[in-house]
């Protein structure tokens, strides 16, 4: 009798411990999630932008507006003879930058810390870049992970990635132990069902991500005390010793003053080519050119062995420049393991290489997240609602500040894609009227958002100004470049069409989600954000 009793009050109390268990880990998954939702919103929504940062790069200047041609089909030579005239180039080692890195069409001739000449290899004729003028695609990108906070910015997001693993983790035990149940008609069971399966259904790829988004962000903040510590107090920057690791340089070759012709680059390329098969080449390296012992260092990137190879890890072929027999290759596992694990830290985050197709994918997964993200957030709003009164409108700081952040950038967003657009390329200081306007618009958003008492109106007016800039910005688009869809397509500018058509879908998506808001706000009385 004695046992028996014991053995029930240890399962009384086992389940009291349990019980106790899963109330803190629900209430600390609950906590971490309002402290990081609004900033991982942030990254995920520019993040998203992040994803087809190669094809908004070719979009947004004016200058790339043409079809890539094949590498073995370029003539080089007389570009390359009008980039080594110009003044600014001198020196042994010559850099071109082939058609197709980075979906980039154009050929980019320079040398280190020299800036790049441009050429169109259709026509030949050099052409100037937008440079300076237009940063719209990075700008995007900088957002992702709080770039114009500098230093600061970098620090906080990757605090917030390093958060994020813990509701991953903690989202995930909690699925798997408590039992969800509830009215699938109320708000709160709605917002908590999808809240569950979007992030359930992109867990993984997000997980990743974000793991190697915590690497990259406090990799180099936090490395500070244990580089003082391997140095012996002599330096606190990680950069000056990994970079040489990554990076290595080649040893000098000394020039023999004996000029011979070199063969054709696209022969060479060629040449490269029956060498390893498995390279698209990106890069060349043109080494005492003209001369007896010039070399051609061919580099790029390996698609059969991803995740390996493309950011620091470049494969690459060394050939003589004037007959093209083989003096050095260099394969994807050649490289030191942490050169490689860096690569694929690195390639894991920025899709580096990857087609068009898995980037979709991946874009839908995030857009997912974000929208789960979004839901999670009405949710505590919801459960929040009920400590003001079932007929008081809610009026809640953290309600409008989650407007302005979660909807308010998306007209913000749109401002700066039709800005792109409107304002003149060499108009003095464009950057910082264009970006400049992006935050105002957004600040004034953020002031709609509490000016307007019911934040259900706020997010509808929103949601349509933003979709509205998203659908003109193709119409712009055509307008000032005196082009349309069928033109783009006849001339083999897929690229600038398929960007024009998503801006295009993301504005009727937008006014399709504010007409459905419409609908529910004229069936119901009482208008809160998040019901």
């Amino acid at each position: 009798m004695y046992a028996w009793i014991k053995a029930k009050n240890m399962k009384n109390t086992h389940k009291a411990n349990s019980h106790v268990y899963k109330q803190r880990l629900y209430r600390g998954h609950v906590a971490m999630g309002i402290i990081c939702s609004l900033l991982l919103y942030n990254s995920l929504f520019f993040g998203l932008y992040a994803i087809f940062m190669p094809y908004i790069r070719v979009w947004e200047k004016p200058s790339r507006h043409f079809p890539t041609m094949e590498i073995t089909e370029i003539n080089y030579e007389p570009m390359l003879e009008e980039a080594l005239s110009d003044p600014n180039l001198s020196g042994e080692e010559i850099l071109l930058d082939l058609p197709g890195a980075g979906e980039d069409p154009a050929l980019q001739i320079s040398q280190r810390h020299s800036p790049k000449i441009v050429f169109n290899p259709i026509t030949q004729k050099r052409i100037k870049d937008e440079g300076g003028s237009s940063n719209l695609a990075m700008f995007l990108n900088g957002m992702h992970y709080g770039r114009p906070l500098k230093k600061l910015g970098t620090t906080i997001f990757g605090l917030v990635a390093a958060g994020v693993l813990f509701l991953i983790i903690g989202g995930l035990i909690l699925i798997s132990v408590l039992d969800f149940k509830g009215s699938k008609k109320s708000n709160r069971n709605i917002f908590s069902f999808w809240h569950r399966k979007l992030l359930l259904w992109g867990s993984a790829p997000l997980l990743i991500i974000v793991l190697c988004a915590t690497v990259m962000g406090l990799s180099f903040v936090g490395s500070g005390p244990l580089v003082y510590l391997t140095t012996h107090g002599e330096k606190t920057n990680i950069r000056p010793l990994i970079l040489p690791v990554l990076f290595p340089k080649d040893k000098p070759i000394p020039k023999l003053n004996e000029p011979v012709p070199m063969l054709p680059l696209k022969e060479l390329i060629k040449k490269a080519q029956k060498v390893n098969s498995n390279i698209n080449f990106q890069k060349l390296t043109l080494i005492n050119w003209g001369d007896k012992s010039a070399k051609i260092k061919l580099e790029g990137y390996n698609p059969y062995v991803p995740f390996l190879n493309g950011v620091s890890n470049k494969p690459s072929i060394v050939l003589n420049g004037y007959d093209g027999n083989l003096i050095k290759q260099s394969k994807v596992m050649d490289r030191p393991w942490g050169v490689l694990l860096t690569d694929s830290v690195y390639f894991l985050h920025l899709l580096f290489g990857v087609d068009i197709f898995t980037r979709s994918l991946v874009f839908l997964l995030m857009l997912g997240c974000c929208t789960g993200i979004a839901l999670g957030v009405m949710l505590w709003l919801e459960k929040k609602k009920k400590y003001f009164g079932k007929n008081i409108p809610f009026y809640h700081w953290v309600s409008k500040l989650s407007l302005a952040f979660m909807i308010g950038v998306i007209p913000a967003t749109g401002i700066l894609l039709n800005l792109q657009w409107l304002l003149p390329f060499d108009m003095k200081d464009r950057l910082i009227w264009q970006q400049g306007l992006f935050f105002d618009f957004w600040i004034a958003a953020f002031a709609w958002s509490f000016y307007r008492i019911h934040s259900k109106i706020a997010a509808m007016e929103l949601l349509t100004l933003g979709g509205f800039l998203y659908f003109i910005v193709p119409v712009i688009y055509c307008i000032q470049n005196r082009s349309t869809p069928m033109e783009m397509i006849h001339n083999d500018m897929l690229t600038i069409f398929i960007v024009n058509l998503a801006f295009a879908t993301l504005g009727v998506i937008f006014l399709r989600v504010a007409y459905v808001l419409s609908k529910t706000i004229s069936q119901t009385k009482t208008l809160t954000f998040g019901r």
